[in-house]
């Protein structure tokens, strides 16, 4: 095996991995991406942009 076909191989585990997520997460109407992004921004009003000044 190739080093290119392991690199590819793992590209598409790691799309199909966010397309699993991503319809498991709409099938129970939860946005998971959303809430991760969510859970990393600051509590500040105004979000990045507040704690970026």
């Amino acid at each position: 095996m190739k080093r290119s076909d392991r690199i590819i191989g793992g590209l598409a585990l790691l799309s199909a991995a966010i397309i699993v997520i991503k319809l498991s997460g709409s099938m129970f109407g939860y946005d998971l991406f959303q809430m991760a992004l969510d859970a990393t921004r600051p509590a500040a009003v105004g979000g990045w942009p507040a704690a970026a000044r």
